[in-house]
């Protein structure tokens, strides 16, 4: 299992997958190899508590400098810089020992976790083609002689997409993403056919790379789970607000979609609802927010929180989540969370494009200012009504979105590579 994160503690939608999928299918008496890399240092030191679930553990840590050359070297062979980032010659030499030890020529199949690990699932080389004899990369078969699972999540062709066209944006993503959807269309969509199989975390996704070229038997859906048996901590979190109707946005503040969705909100959208809810707040819960949003903690109406352990008691002591997203892929487990606990949701149609009809049916949608603010409003002045909404959302939820199902389906895939 090649994977760009450390799975663990599984507080955010990768982790929660990845820690999820391994735990099903350790229950399930397979043997898991697992080689990880990692921005976040923190993290290599919590890749202990994974060995449990692991036959082997390899964990790396991907440098600023590793990711500047790995971005120039992107840009050199005219590559996706998501998928140029995570390149590691170290990794690759780990895995071509791998490959000749028992426990690699043992294996039956190779689950590459995101696009951005794909070229280390692979062989490939570099030679000079063309009049103007650049540089491209050639894919040859799977590293490890075996049939690779590509997990995409979401699509990054759709996300790139979505990002470049958004004028709230700062400059440098948008102009970063201009360049990785040019590329992505190809490699996107190169990796997935070359992988015995790809698989998305919803339908919008998957319909996005069959529109550019994938076959569509190549393609298969398997959405996160919900867990509601986790044991949350009783009582108000500290720093909660003592009075006053709570707007909860959770999630990692310093993940794109996430920090733009909460400034558009504060900006654009809250003091609508203020005018209309006077003793409203709003907390933006998780995550490592970056200067741009701690600046609008005031400590009375906008509070902005930082990591936190849980986020659970946040959305038990709401009135409403809120995901304010105007660009996003895949399954928004913070709205599929809310749903399952039990309260309202108002969300954009991009945080909740992974729902199917009949539960989209149960949360609020908006996507401009003032309908996203009439919506909040209508929640917080009719609680008894939204409620009633909210019981039905978490029904849905726990009857659609239960782990194992998300287990049952990836183990089939992964037999079904293997032939």
């Amino acid at each position: 299992m090649l994977t760009p994160l450390v799975p663990y503690p599984p507080h955010d939608g990768d982790k929660l997958r990845l820690y999820y999928f391994l735990k099903y299918l350790k229950s399930r008496g397979h043997k898991i190899d697992l080689f990880c890399l990692s921005r976040v240092k923190e993290d290599l030191e919590q890749a202990e508590q994974l060995r449990p679930l692991c036959r082997s553990l390899y964990v790396e840590h991907i440098t600023n400098w590793d990711l500047v050359f790995n971005l120039i070297g992107g840009v050199l062979v005219g590559s996706s810089l998501n998928v140029a980032s995570y390149f590691s010659p170290e990794l690759r030499e780990v895995l071509k020992t791998y490959a000749t030890s028992s426990n690699g020529q043992n294996i039956d199949v190779v689950f590459c976790h995101r696009l951005r690990m794909a070229p280390h699932a692979f062989r490939f080389y570099l030679k000079y083609v063309g009049i103007g004899r650049s540089l491209k990369m050639q894919v040859a078969e799977s590293f490890l002689n075996k049939p690779v699972v590509l997990d995409l999540t979401d699509s990054l062709i759709s996300y790139t997409g979505q990002l470049r066209k958004q004028s709230g944006a700062p400059f440098l993503r948008r102009l970063a993403a201009w360049w990785d959807f040019w590329f992505l269309r190809r490699d996107e969509v190169m990796w997935s056919q070359r992988a015995s199989q790809a698989i998305t975390i919803a339908q919008p996704d998957a319909d996005v790379l069959t529109s550019h070229g994938l076959a569509k038997d190549k393609i298969t859906v398997v959405p996160n789970g919900v867990d509601l048996s986790a044991r949350v901590k009783k009582g108000k979190p500290s720093g909660y607000p003592a009075k006053g109707k709570v707007a909860c946005f959770v999630g990692n503040m310093g993940y794109a979609p996430n920090e733009e969705g909460a400034l558009w909100f504060i900006r654009s959208v809250w003091p609508r609802v203020k005018k209309a809810v006077p003793d409203a707040v709003f907390m933006a819960v998780g995550g490592t927010p970056r200067k741009v949003l701690w600046e609008y903690h005031n400590g009375t109406d906008v509070l902005v929180t930082g990591w936190v352990p849980q986020v659970e008691p946040y959305l038990i002591g709401a009135s409403v989540s809120i995901a304010p997203l105007r660009f996003a892929g895949g399954m928004q487990n913070k709205v599929a969370v809310s749903m399952g606990l039990g309260v309202p949701v108002v969300a954009t149609s991009a945080a909740t494009g992974w729902l199917p009809d009949a539960g989209k049916s149960l949360v609020w949608v908006a996507d401009d200012a003032d309908a996203f603010a009439a919506k909040i409003v209508e929640v917080l002045k009719n609680p008894k009504k939204a409620r009633t909404q909210a019981v039905k959302g978490k029904k849905f939820v726990v009857k659609n979105y239960p782990w194992k199902t998300a287990g049952q389906k990836l183990e089939k895939i992964l037999k079904q590579a293997i032939g």
